[in-house]
């Protein structure tokens, strides 16, 4: 068996959250990710998700179904915002982001550049 890298499983089963796009129990997130892990695995990892505040839980009789907090596309600019925020060059960063994309991932970016108010 192979081990997943840190934060692997996590992100597992916030983009089944993603996916199933209404609130989910553990065993929804199972059948999402065609996975063999266990009930108690899955619900573990949800409730750290909701410590994280990346998820959100509701009571549903005696159980919980998840949520996802966000959007995959309003977590992932959050997280494209903490790294820079914590740069200390931030004009070094936003070059080397920049130059790293492929070609139409930075014409896209030039785009919403040109039409952001």
């Amino acid at each position: 068996m192979t081990r997943r890298a840190d934060g692997a499983l996590e992100t597992d089963v916030l983009r089944a959250l993603w996916n199933i796009n209404q609130p989910a129990s553990p065993s929804d997130v199972i059948e999402d990710m065609s996975t063999d892990l266990a009930y108690t695995s899955i619900a573990t990892i949800l409730g750290r998700l909701c410590d994280k505040g990346l998820a959100t839980r509701k009571r549903s009789g005696r159980a919980y179904r998840y949520e996802a907090a966000s959007s995959e596309a309003d977590l992932t600019a959050q997280r494209l915002r903490t790294i820079l925020h914590a740069a200390s060059d931030r004009q070094s960063a936003l070059a080397g982001f920049a130059q790293a994309l492929d070609p139409a991932d930075a014409a896209q970016l030039f785009a919403i550049l040109n039409d952001a108010p």
